[in-house]
């Protein structure tokens, strides 16, 4: 097989491959390579390879004699975004000249559909646990409210008693309702096609009277998406849930509530992977979500905010759940994104 032949099998592989001579310049990068650098082939040929990988090493000697791999690497993109790769080095001579081969693989996707996994069934668990609480908690609730009802017949309006008595009722059927949203939405019962910008649309009409002045809006829209088959209602409360939480976040000192949309190809929801999933993004500028608490925000009960109930990040995921998709946090200050993924009919 020839040197071109050869070259063709390198240029389909899916894995980045780069070739650096003995002079630590980069003389070969295949395809992949460069889809992962995002940069072109003709850009990078003559550059110092630290250019693309810095910091990997402190001397490519190291790999003179034996393969060296380096696992979790931080790789920084053109557009600032972070993937982690494995990479290793090998002694490779091409045309009787000495140099090293690199093989980078992209394991950001291994790592997202383990913490996902990991966090689906984390979820479940707790999400389990209070609805069965919730179940047993719901059912004295009801046996006092109907007792209470009972003695209220036997005073009238303006006794004492009955003052006791309507305070019982209130604060019984308060916690009922608190119970209730513990338990989320019911399962969903019929679903129609919808456009989700007007979904979107909606959710805004609802908060623009409650949004302070110094929050902005702005919409990034992907206009190609098709119609998902939701339930409209639940997804309004999904959304809603996390439209508030971000203008929140931002009443103390403003910012930029951007909404934006777009398709995903080949994405894993749980076990199963998708060939296509329509991403809904909120993000806001806030003080972000603090880190002691961010593994436990889809929990019921669990809230970073003083007067915060923990009951809308866990409703929101539920809803998500019944629609077979998944939502997925992003925080640090300044930056707080909540990434919404609805699976679409193929179809489509």
């Amino acid at each position: 097989m020839n040197c071109q032949k050869f070259q063709e099998l390198l240029e389909g592989l899916t894995t980045a491959v780069v070739w650096i001579r003995g002079d630590e310049t980069i003389r070969y990068m295949n395809i992949a390579a460069g889809e992962l650098f995002q940069t072109s082939t003709s850009r990078i040929i003559g550059m110092n390879w630290s250019v693309i990988m810095p910091n990997l090493v402190d001397d490519l000697h190291k790999a003179d004699e034996q393969r060296l791999t380096i696992h979790e690497y931080s790789l920084v993109l053109p557009d600032f975004t972070k993937v982690r790769v494995s990479c290793t080095l090998s002694p490779y001579e091409i045309d009787h000249e000495q140099g090293w081969l690199m093989e980078i693989f992209n394991t950001e996707r291994h790592h997202r559909i383990v913490e996902e996994d990991e966090r689906w069934h984390q979820y479940e668990a707790g999400n389990l646990l209070v609805r069965t609480l919730a179940h047993e908690v719901k059912n004295p609730l009801a046996g006092i409210l109907g007792a209470t009802q009972l003695l209220q017949r036997r005073y009238a309006q303006g006794d004492k008693e009955q003052e006791f008595l309507d305070i019982i009722a209130k604060e019984v059927s308060r916690l009922k309702n608190l119970v209730d949203r513990m338990l989320g939405p019911k399962q969903t019962a019929h679903k129609e096609a919808h456009n989700i910008h007007e979904l979107i649309r909606y959710v805004l009409q609802i908060v623009e009277g409650e949004k302070p002045e110094n929050v902005f809006i702005k919409l990034d829209y992907d206009p190609s998406i098709p119609e998902v088959e939701i339930d409209f209602e639940a997804m309004v409360q999904a959304v809603l849930n996390l439209v508030k939480n971000a203008i929140q976040a931002m009443e103390k000192h403003g910012g930029i509530l951007t909404i934006k949309t777009r398709v995903e190809r080949k994405f894993t929801l749980g076990t199963k992977t998708f060939p296509l999933v329509a991403v809904i993004s909120i993000m806001d500028e806030g003080e972000g979500i603090p880190e002691e608490v961010f593994d436990s925000i889809f929990y019921p009960m669990v809230s970073s905010k003083k007067e915060g109930s923990g009951l809308g990040l866990p409703v929101a995921q539920n809803v998500l759940r019944q629609h077979g998709g998944l939502i997925v946090a992003e925080s640090e200050p300044g930056k707080t994104v909540f990434n919404m993924y609805l699976p679409l009919n193929t179809e489509d």
